[in-house]
């Protein structure tokens, strides 16, 4: 019975730049920015510790389209180490990392590296001499490609196992481009036993008898990408396939909520926090955290005052470049409230305004803002989820402001 063990990952973005992230101190931003290249090598210890036939690396690779010889250089050492494994590789390039964008010509990946054309194409796997598997994918040949190629999928061969690399989007979600539009009903048809994808950064698993899977990144790049991040390792005979994950991420995004309620002090929320911070901290090499403090209490007009915050991130980031497994604090939210009863404001003339008016405005205009030379290079798209929050807390520090007017 033929068996074959392999590592899927996808979206490594080696030597993303990490913009906005200048405020970091130094030694934790220089860990920040070598964080994808840290992820990599793990990426690569995996499939060797775990032995692996072969790796799939379902696009972007790197960052931008202009890869730097530091990131093409540290990339073949990494390949290099799977060759002397004798572990081949196979690689699509996305849309960062297309065809056409400009690479240094003093490089050459070593012959274990099988890199796809623009056109969709298969390359044979060989296991103790037979031929095992087909491997099926295409490169995007430039950065905006939004045509549907699964048609060009087409099996070859009587092997025991075909693998399907796509980097692209589920067709009909609308929160990301739709790059290399697919189905699952689509790539069911073509009767292939797994489908490695690539493109979005969040763990999915779309289909299970045949794997269809979004390993999503290695390593979270920004604030929107918090969670464990890794790869799976695959190990597939004629009869069942089996999924593992390994984690892979050295930086970690992520947030941690405080309920301000029953604290009369500010040194309570302090250890709550400092509690949260030594939990991460044992678990994760290193961890760039929001705090978002919540709840009502009478903490919450000290908490709104921005050189009190000023005060609280200083203080929570004390010693946290000197740690090797820092838990940085890049960010504090108040979205506290008073010790007031809504229900009673709402008696009041003004308020029964106020809170119509809350209820009215249903978006927030940004035009200006995003269409700013400077502004918008450093800017994103506001979800829903995020434009209600900033309408939260604008209620708030209003419903604060003319409470304490009133005193």
């Amino acid at each position: 019975m033929h068996s074959i063990k392999f590592l899927h990952c996808a979206d490594l973005h080696i030597d993303s730049p990490f913009y906005g992230l200048h405020t970091l101190p130094n030694n934790i931003l220089k860990k920040v920015r070598a964080s994808t290249f840290e992820s990599l090598r793990k990426v690569v210890q995996t499939a060797l510790d775990e032995e692996v036939d072969f790796v799939l690396i379902a696009g972007d690779l790197f960052d931008g389209e202009n890869r730097s010889i530091y990131a093409q250089a540290k990339l073949r050492e990494q390949f290099l180490q799977l060759q002397e494994a004798n572990i081949h590789v196979y690689v699509i390039h996305g849309n960062h990392d297309h065809l056409e964008g400009n690479t240094s010509t003093s490089f050459q990946y070593p012959n274990n590296v099988h890199i796809f054309p623009a056109e969709v194409t298969s390359f044979p796997f060989y296991k103790h001499n037979q031929h095992v598997a087909n491997i099926y994918g295409f490169s995007y040949p430039t950065r905006h490609h939004y045509e549907n190629r699964v048609d060009e999928y087409v099996k070859e061969e009587d092997v025991p196992f075909h693998i399907g690399m796509i980097h692209g989007n589920l067709a009909g979600r609308e929160e990301h481009d739709p790059y290399a539009p697919f189905t699952v009903q689509q790539l069911l048809s073509k009767q292939f036993n797994y489908w490695a994808l690539g493109h979005i950064h969040k763990r999915e698993i779309l289909y299970s008898n045949p794997y269809i899977v979004y390993p999503g990144n290695i390593q979270g790049r920004h604030k929107k990408e918090e969670g464990t991040k890794g790869c799976y390792v695959v190990t597939m005979s004629e009869e069942k396939t089996e999924l593992q994950f390994f984690k892979t991420e050295t930086v970690l995004w992520d947030t941690t909520f405080i309920n301000i309620e029953n604290m009369k002090s500010i040194d309570r929320i302090v250890d709550a926090i400092q509690d949260e911070k030594r939990k991460k901290r044992a678990k994760h090499e290193g961890v760039l955290l929001q705090v978002i403090l919540q709840g009502q209490g009478e903490l919450h007009s000290e908490l709104v005052q921005q050189d009190n915050q000023n005060d609280l991130l200083v203080l929570l980031n004390e010693q946290e470049e000197e740690d090797v497994h820092f838990v940085y604090t890049y960010d504090l939210k108040v979205q506290t409230q008073p010790l007031i009863n809504k229900d009673q404001l709402k008696e009041t003339p003004f308020f029964i305004d106020f809170f119509k008016l809350v209820e009215e405005t249903s978006d927030i205009d940004f035009s200006a803002l995003y269409s700013h030379s400077e502004a918008r290079k450093y800017l994103t798209s506001l979800t829903l989820e995020e434009k209600q929050e900033m309408k939260t807390e604008a209620e708030q520090w209003i419903i604060t402001k003319i409470l304490e007017e009133k005193r």
